[in-house]
């Protein structure tokens, strides 16, 4: 199979899988708890990695199962009141959207728009203006790099204008981690989600949560268990720390497996796999440039810099495409309006073909999508003569 897919989920390297199967074995030996015991001084360096690519500290990281995991325990944790503003981008991730929605209904919170042009680019000043006019504004969340296409917004110049107003601001960095260079101090975010499984080439049913240590006091989980209010001589007592919104039940050999990624990543070399990403993908776009009747769908300034492309074939719905595509062994992804759904609407987009590539993808690869849709290009024009 080629691969661009790797905004859905990375190829793990064969070590990872070796983590985790060698786990479930001691597992299946000494049974769940003897095996975590023994387990525990590996387990713990996963959070020393995750604070080193985020340059953070690792009491500010917690582990979860996902993104969707570690965004939903935060936004939930926060203190809401009825009327309290959040605002959002046009390119939020469809299941953020989802769970604000079920925020609005049940807390009485406000969703906006942060004002952006016709082509989605953000109006910052406009936001600036809104922050300085509006105090119920409590919240701004953005989804970093959106997931139909090569969008990545300026999330640095967000998190000044957040920092200025004093306006708590949250990154889901879903499309981010592992992908483009991720430092939350720079970004000034008081809170950073990302899965394990995407960019960070780690097994699926893993993911990371960051919070910002002077934020932490600000939050009341209202999902927890014994790990995260354990239940002392007082009664049941909120941890101090990130590990309040981290639960106990996990799947360690996972957590494992995504430790030896990390350490398989970090021996490649950040900065080398992100340069690679940031080249491959031009490339990946300058091949469907050359196609007639492939129009790509990427409109941002930053594409540049993302592995992301979004397609469509004249003539084709994109799971024709992609059925088309993977009988020549090649993977890629169908975007429908559940992805980004503001984003999806606003530009009448319908459903478009995701290609994303990984820092390893060759340009052979890159030729040989290409040929794949010239050739569906030349029958779709052969059906219609």
């Amino acid at each position: 199979m080629i691969y661009f897919n790797q905004a859905a989920g990375g190829l793990a390297p064969e070590s990872s899988i070796d983590a985790i199967t060698a786990h479930l074995r001691q597992e299946m030996k000494q049974g769940a708890y003897y095996a975590a015991q023994a387990a525990q001084p590996e387990a713990q360096k996963l959070y020393t990695l995750l604070a080193s690519l985020l340059h953070c500290q690792p009491s500010e990281i917690a582990l979860t199962t996902g993104n969707s995991h570690g965004w939903n325990a935060m936004i939930t944790a926060m203190p809401w009141q009825a009327g309290d503003k959040i605002l959002i981008t046009r390119g939020e991730w469809g299941g953020n959207v989802a769970m604000l929605h079920q925020l609005q209904q049940r807390a009485g919170v406000v969703l906006e728009e942060i004002p952006c042009d016709v082509h989605g680019t953000l109006d910052l000043e406009g936001l600036q203006r809104k922050l300085a006019a509006d105090p119920r504004i409590k919240l701004v969340a953005l989804t970093w790099v959106p997931a139909n296409g090569a969008t990545i917004y300026p999330a640095a110049a967000l998190g000044a204008i957040c920092a200025q107003f004093g306006v708590t601001y949250m990154i889901d960095a879903a499309q981010a981690l592992g992908h483009i260079p991720v430092d939350v101090q720079a970004l000034q975010c008081d809170a950073l989600t990302a899965p394990g499984r995407k960019w960070l080439c780690g097994p699926r049913g893993t993911g990371v949560l960051y919070i910002r240590s002077s934020f932490l006091p600000q939050l009341r989980p209202m999902v927890v268990d014994h790990r995260s209010c354990p239940i002392t001589a007082q009664g049941p007592q909120l941890r101090a720390d990130t590990l309040v919104l981290e639960q106990s039940e996990h799947a360690l050999a996972l957590r494992l497996g995504l430790k030896v990624a990390l350490e398989h990543a970090q021996h490649t070399g950040w900065a080398t796999r992100h340069a690679a990403i940031a080249h491959n993908g031009q490339s990946l776009r300058s091949a469907l440039q050359a196609l007639p009747h492939v129009q790509l769908h990427d409109a941002d300034a930053h594409a540049a810099h993302s592995g992301i492309a979004s397609f469509t074939v004249h003539g084709c719905t994109a799971i024709e495409v992609q059925n088309h595509l993977a009988q020549q062994q090649i993977s890629v992804a169908v975007h429908t309006l559940g992805f980004t759904p503001l984003d999806t609407q606003a530009r009448s987009l319908g459903s478009v073909v995701r290609a994303s590539v990984s820092w390893q993808t060759t340009p052979a690869e890159i030729k040989a999508l290409q040929a794949a849709l010239s050739a569906l290009g030349q029958s779709e024009a052969a059906a219609q003569y």
